[in-house]
């Protein structure tokens, strides 16, 4: 708990060995870097779970999502294959802090994604999906209509789809326009659609979608605190403040930093209770 409130850190991953394999030191001090980050979070120089969870404790952040990735190498990008098993062992661990989301590969290269889903969803006890269709084989778009079984098999399965939106999603930036978002929105309105790193740098543009389409979910995580994101804040105290999750997105931004820059942000108790963990508990169904 945090000011009162339960708190839900909608984008962390644990430093075990096979996540450090992917969030190697090079790559964390790059973003880390540019998102604000002043030191590699000790836990993660450590490689210490423990640690992370002590620090997470420090924060007050009472559970973390983890978010995993699965894509092929792409644009310079190292490939991420972790596996959906070691995810699944990780919430079996710490089954009263951690909850998963699958990473899925659209492109088939780890498998059919379909079975891959369903499989997460079902035996691994995954409480979502998070897919980069740009990082994919596919090389495509959110709005690719070859996707669409995937969301078809969400929506049947009734769990929220991630979808990497950040200004690393595609090789152009444009791969990340809020744009494509809102046609899976239209056509799949009952499908919970979170938008991982909003879409930054179109953050009005994110917000039209989301304005426009309630099951949108906006979570800016690291980049909340990027220049042009102060209109998440602004539209947090209003219609948006049912749809935004607060994430941290460690560890590229450490667990309690980022949690203390959010406290200081101009919102009012109501919004606070929402966007630090009532919002993600009723997209994730944590009362399940």
């Amino acid at each position: 708990m945090r000011n009162g409130h339960y708190v839900i850190d909608a984008r962390a991953r644990p430093p075990s060995p096979e996540y450090l394999s992917y969030f190697t030191p090079p790559h964390v001090a790059f973003f880390g870097k540019r998102l604000g980050m002043k030191g590699l979070p000790k836990s993660y120089a450590n490689g210490s779970v423990e640690e992370f969870f002590s620090e997470a404790d420090a924060a007050g952040i009472d559970r973390l999502i983890v978010v995993n990735r699965i894509v092929p190498a792409a644009g310079g990008s190292p490939a991420s294959d972790v596996p959906n098993e070691h995810v699944a062992d990780l919430v079996t661990d710490y089954p009263d802090r951690l909850l998963g989301v699958a990473g899925i590969d659209v492109g088939g290269d780890f498998g059919d994604p379909l079975e891959q889903t369903r499989k997460a969803v079902t035996k691994l006890g995954m409480r979502g999906i998070h897919i980069s269709p740009t990082r994919s084989a596919l090389a495509t778009r959110a709005d690719d209509r070859r996707l669409y079984p995937l969301y078809e098999l969400c929506t049947e399965l009734d769990v929220p789809v991630i979808i990497m939106t950040g200004p690393f999603a595609g090789p152009n930036i444009e791969d990340t326009h809020p744009g494509y978002i809102q046609r899976v929105a239209v056509d799949f309105p009952r499908l919970p659609i979170v938008c991982g790193h909003a879409c930054w740098p179109f953050a009005t543009e994110m917000l039209g979608v989301a304005y426009r389409h309630e099951n949108v979910y906006v979570s800016p995580d690291a980049y909340l605190f990027m220049p042009g994101s102060e209109v998440f804040v602004q539209a947090a105290n209003g219609f948006l403040q049912d749809q935004f999750l607060y994430g941290s997105a460690y560890p590229v931004r450490e667990l309690d930093a980022c949690l203390d820059a959010f406290l200081e942000l101009r919102l009012s108790a109501d919004v606070f209770r929402k966007t630090l963990g009532a919002n993600a508990a009723r997209v994730f169904k944590m009362n399940r």
